[in-house]
């Protein structure tokens, strides 16, 4: 799995727009029974399937929750995603992440590997918390492109148990971090890991 893919919802162009906080949330239970979150109604859903990797962390399952695209205007393909967009209400991407973790021997070295380690993120607040239980961290960045900030991130992390870990993503235009907080906490108050597979509440829409 490259850690590129991470934040491929990065590659989005966020303009400075209003947000969706205090968005309503429902729960999203993972087909593969390896989480279940809080995830806003209103975004569609696109799921990822496993990627085994050959070096590095392989992707166990994911989803990717993005509000809808209103009058979708022909530009170029972005990242995996064709996410055209003309000004959307809400422009906040939710990505949650199972990934294997055994290769890492603490969230440090997590950290470096999928979010610090790229000269793009500039880290604005790093905090310890914890996720279902477990240690983790949240990391809060801003995403330089040519000597400007096109977007903000905030991805909290867990090495999880058993060689299995979890990163719950936000990103969203830059300079919202204190508006998007809130709603980050509720989803991350609301994951859970390990849970029955089989049990879905959103239509999907399979691969990435």
């Amino acid at each position: 799995m490259r850690r590129s893919r991470l934040l491929m919802a990065c590659a989005l162009a966020l303009a400075a727009c209003s947000g969706g906080e205090g968005r309503e949330l429902a729960p999203y239970y993972d087909p593969l029974g390896y989480f279940t979150v809080d995830l806003p109604t209103a975004n569609a859903l696109v799921v990822a399937p496993p990627r085994p990797a050959q070096d590095g962390p392989s992707l166990l399952t994911g989803v990717l929750a993005q509000p809808p695209a209103p009058s979708p205007a022909p530009q170029g393909r972005l990242s995996a995603f064709d996410l055209t967009q003309v000004e959307p209400p809400d422009q906040t991407v939710y990505q949650i992440l199972a990934v294997t973790t055994d290769g890492f021997a603490d969230l440090e070295e997590m950290g470096l590997y999928f979010i610090t380690g790229n000269p793009a993120i500039d880290v604005q607040a790093d905090e310890p918390i914890r996720i279902d239980g477990d240690p983790g961290r949240l990391l809060v960045a801003d995403v330089v492109e040519a000597r400007r900030v096109t977007a903000g991130v905030a991805v909290a992390m867990t090495l999880g148990q058993e060689g299995t870990g979890f990163l719950i993503v936000a990103v969203f235009p830059a300079g919202r971090w204190e508006a998007e907080r809130a709603d980050l906490e509720r989803v991350l108050a609301s994951f859970r890991g390990q849970v029955p597979p089989g049990l879905e509440t959103f239509p999907v829409t399979r691969g990435v």
